[in-house]
């Protein structure tokens, strides 16, 4: 409606931007709701799909060095899939510990193969944040879907985690 107005008086610079930002977020809304109607493992897909993408985000902004790559393929190709299947599976006492404890120590010694000390630490902890923030943090959205709420009247149904799981989205894009 905004847009339409030619004398509304605000930047069309500033309503272009509320216009492709609602549209994104219209397309988010879409997404999720069509991951929740196909069932748990579509979400728990999605959200892997969409950790890969915010990991592949962070290293691209993030200085490695070629002697990286294998530490990071481990990253991408096993620590990261490894994650969600574990959520999907509903396992959580390893879930909970896989990266803040075996990432964290294989990452490191990984990087510390290949030799090359320049700048270390800056490097390990860069890798390891990101694994952390991207996937880590991230998979704990979908794993709201395998809490058994069953036994609190506000989770009464099989439809009590889905709610809290878009509550939860919800509440972050606001």
């Amino acid at each position: 409606v905004l847009q339409r107005r030619p004398d509304s008086g605000l930047d069309t610079g500033l309503l272009e931007t509320f216009a492709r930002r609602v549209r994104s977020w219209w397309l988010l809304c879409a997404v999720l709701a069509a991951a929740f109607y196909m069932g748990t493992t579509a979400t728990v897909v999605l959200f892997g799909v969409i950790s890969f993408w915010a990991l592949r985000e962070f290293i691209t902004l993030t200085p490695t060095r070629p002697s990286d790559h294998r530490a990071l393929f481990w990253v991408f190709f096993l620590f990261t899939p490894l994650q969600y299947v574990l959520v999907g599976m509903k396992w959580y006492d390893f879930y909970t510990i896989l990266i803040p404890v075996y990432a964290s120590l294989l990452v490191p010694a990984r990087i510390a193969f290949s030799g090359d000390a320049k700048r270390f630490l800056e490097r390990t902890a860069k890798i390891l944040a990101g694994l952390m923030i991207c996937v880590y943090c991230l998979s704990h959205a979908p794993a709201l879907l395998t809490l058994d709420l069953s036994k609190t009247s506000a989770g009464a149904g099989s439809s009590g985690p889905t709610r809290l799981l878009f509550f939860f989205v919800v509440m972050v894009q606001l």
